[in-house]
C-alpha cells in the first residue's frame, strides 16, 4: 500500500502571532500554535529520533557532537571548516560537483554515521510534516528518482553533504550546512540562538512520485516535495480580485529565481507589485499562510518567532507573479518581497523529465542570511566584510556597559551608526583614531545593528547583542 507523507498545508490563525518578539531576543514559547503531525521517518536511518517539541541550539549542538565523535580525523578536517564569506556561500542548486560544497559526502560514511549527521539536520529544522527535515527527506527522495529514470549518477539521496563551518557550540557563532542536488540549508547559530535560517533554497523534480527503494522513505510512499508551497502560494493569489491581480502582475519574463546562490545582497532597491496593505485581513492571512511553508523549515519556535516578526512588517510587504498565475508553465512566477522576508517561487521546464515543469524556490532575509554576519540590506546597501574592518566586545554585552569598537587601522574620519533589526537609527556619532566606545544605557535586551564608515571606505557592520 502506498504511504502519503504529506498532509495539507498548515493554515497558520492570528492568534497564534498575538505576542511579537524580537527574532534574536530569546524565543517565547510557541503555545499558540497546534502541535504539528510528526513526520515520517526514513526507513533504514536508525537514531534519527522522532522530534515532537521544539529543537533547542543545546539539541543541535549534543547531536553535532554526537556526529563528530564516530568520525575519523581526516573526516572531522573535511567536515569543520571556517565561518567565513567565502566558505558560507558554498551552496548552489545544482548536482554536486568539485569544489561547489563543502562538508562530508553521504554516501562515503557508513550507515551509523549517516543516520548521526541526519540526526544533527533534524535537530535544527521544523517538525511539520511536508516541510523541515520531512521536506528534506522528500527533496533527497526525489534525486533517487531522477537516478532511476535515467538522470545519471550525479543525482541521489547519498550525493548530500554536511558541513559545519566553526565549532557547534552555544557560546561562539556558526554554521551547519546541509545540500545537494535542489536543496541547500545554511542554518546560523550565535551564542545560543539560531539567528539565521537563510538562505534557504529548494526545488524538485518531480513534482510527485512514488518511492521505488527504501533509502530513505518506505517503499511504496507518495511523495510530493514543495506541494505545500505551490499550495498557499496558489491560494494566495487566488484570492486577489482582477484589480488586485492587475496591479500584482509583472510583465518580465522569469526563467529561475532572481536570487538563487550567488547572488547575495542583490535585493531590488523598489519593491514592486500589490501592496499587502491594500489587502482584506482574509487576504493578509493568505500572504502569512504563503510564508508559513518556507518558514516552517527553520525549528518549531524559531519558524513560529520570525512569523511573528513577518507579520508585523506586512503593511511594508508586497507580491507580485509573472506569467499565467496558475504555477503550471513554465515561466510562472511569485514573489513575496517584506522589509526583511523575501521568498521566490519559479516554474521551470523539466530536465530529467522533459514534459513537465519543476519548481525552484528560495527563501532569504535582509537582515538575517549568514546571521546577518557578513553583509545586511536591511539599510537598503550592502556592506563590507565586517571582520575585517572592526571589532565589537563584550558581545553579547551587559545592559548599561558601553561596546567597545576597536578598528583595524586607525581613521582620521569615522562614523558610527546604531540601528534595531528594523533598520530604524538611534544613535551615530563621527569620530577619529582606532577605537570608540558605544553606549548601551537605555538599549531593550536584544540585537543591534552597528555599522560604521572609515575614511569613505564602503561601509561595514557587526551585529551584538545586548543581555
Amino acid at each position: 500500500m502506498n504511504k502519503l507523507v504529506l498532509v495539507a498545508p498548515l493554515l497558520l490563525a492570528a492568534s497564534a502571532y498575538e505576542q511579537v518578539v524580537d527574532f534574536f531576543s530569546p524565543l517565547a514559547p510557541v503555545a499558540a500554535l497546534a502541535a504539528p503531525a510528526a513526520a515520517t521517518s526514513a526507513k533504514g536511518v536508525a537514531g534519527v529520533r522522532s522530534v515532537s517539541s521544539t529543537a533547542s541550539v543545546a539539541d543541535v549542538v549534543t547531536a553535532a557532537n554526537a556526529f563528530m565523535a564516530t568520525l575519523s580525523s581526516s573526516q572531522l578536517a573535511t567536515l569543520q571548516q571556517t565561518f567565513n564569506s567565502t566558505n558560507v556561500q558554498k551552496w548552489s542548486n545544482l548536482p554536486v560537483s568539485p569544489g561547489s560544497r563543502l562538508g562530508l559526502q553521504l554516501s562515503t560514511l557508513t550507515a551509523a554515521q549517516q543516520a548521526a549527521a541526519l540526526a544533527v539536520v533534524q535537530a535544527a529544522t521544523g517538525t511539520v510534516s511536508g516541510d523541515g527535515f520531512n521536506e528534506v527527506q522528500q527533496i533527497r527522495a526525489a534525486d533517487d528518482n531522477l537516478t532511476a529514470n535515467g538522470g545519471g549518477s550525479a543525482y541521489g539521496s547519498g550525493v548530500y553533504l554536511i558541513a559545519f563551518l566553526g565549532t557547534p557550540s552555544t557560546t561562539s557563532t556558526w554554521m551547519l550546512q546541509f545540500g545537494g542536488h535542489h536543496l541547500a540549508t545554511n542554518i546560523t547559530f550565535s551564542n545560543g540562538y539560531a539567528t539565521g535560517p537563510t538562505p534557504k533554497f529548494e526545488a524538485t523534480e518531480p513534482l510527485t512520485f512514488t518511492t521505488a527503494n527504501a533509502n530513505v522513505f518506505a517503499t511504496g510512499t507518495v511523495c510530493a516535495p514543495l506541494s505545500n508551497e505551490a499550495a498557499a502560494m496558489l491560494a494566495m493569489l487566488n484570492g486577489l480580485t482582477a484589480a488586485q491581480k492587475s496591479t500584482a502582475f509583472l510583465s518580465q519574463t522569469f526563467n529561475d529565481i532572481v536570487l538563487g546562490p550567488g547572488q547575495d545582497g542583490n535585493f531590488p532597491v523598489t519593491r514592486v507589485g500589490l501592496p499587502v496593505s491594500q489587502l482584506s485581513a482574509a487576504q493578509q492571512e493568505l500572504v502569512m499562510n504563503a510564508m508559513a511553508p518556507w518558514v516552517q523549515d527553520a525549528d518549531d519556535a524559531t519558524a513560529a518567532s520570525l512569523l511573528a516578526y513577518y507579520r508585523t512588517q506586512l503593511a511594508n510587504t508586497y507580491i507580485a507573479y509573472a506569467g499565467t498565475g496558475n504555477l503550471t508553465t513554465s515561466g510562472d512566477y511569485v514573489r513575496i518581497d517584506g522589509p526583511n522576508v523575501w521568498i521566490e517561487f519559479a516554474c521551470q521546464g523539466g530536465v530529467v523529465y522533459r514534459n513537465q515543469i519543476h519548481y525552484h524556490t528560495i527563501w532569504r532575509d535582509r537582515a538575517r542570511d549568514y546571521g546577518g554576519n557578513f553583509y545586511t540590506t536591511v539599510t537598503g546597501t550592502q556592506v563590507a566584510k565586517s571582520a575585517e574592518l572592526f571589532s565589537v566586545y563584550p558581545n553579547p554585552a551587559p545592559g548599561g556597559r558601553a561596546l567597545q569598537v576597536q578598528l583595524a587601522q586607525s581613521a582620521t574620519a569615522a562614523t558610527y551608526t546604531l540601528r534595531n533589526t528594523l533598520g530604524q537609527t538611534l544613535a551615530s556619532k563621527s569620530f577619529r583614531g582606532d577605537a570608540v566606545q558605544v553606549p548601551t544605557d537605555g538599549l531593550a535586551p536584544g540585537t543591534y545593528v552597528l555599522s560604521l564608515v572609515a575614511d569613505g571606505k564602503a561601509p561595514a557592520t557587526h551585529r551584538f547583542i545586548v543581555k
